[in-house]
């Protein structure tokens, strides 16, 4: 699975669990709706750390967490951006 792939899927988990809508997770975070849109088709192959920290801070979720996921620590995992 490549990186960028469950990146995405990880945050659409965490903003429905939350119960927070995407426009809502947008404005809270101070990013357009065009960059998250961007990180969840995966067209943004390129997500910068920032970005994924600042939506990570508005979802209440420490960098720890998130990436305490087993998938990051795969041998299968594909860092390469496709």
């Amino acid at each position: 699975m490549l990186l960028n792939e469950i990146i995405a899927e990880k945050l659409e988990n965490l903003h429905k669990e939350r119960k927070m809508g995407v426009y809502t997770l947008c404005n809270r975070a101070a990013i357009s709706y065009e960059t998250y849109r961007s990180i969840r088709t995966n067209k943004n192959k390129d997500i910068y750390l920032r970005t994924l920290l600042i939506l990570l801070r508005t979802l209440g979720v420490t960098a720890e967490e998130f990436f305490s996921d087993p998938r990051f620590e795969s041998e299968e995992l594909d860092i390469d951006f496709k």
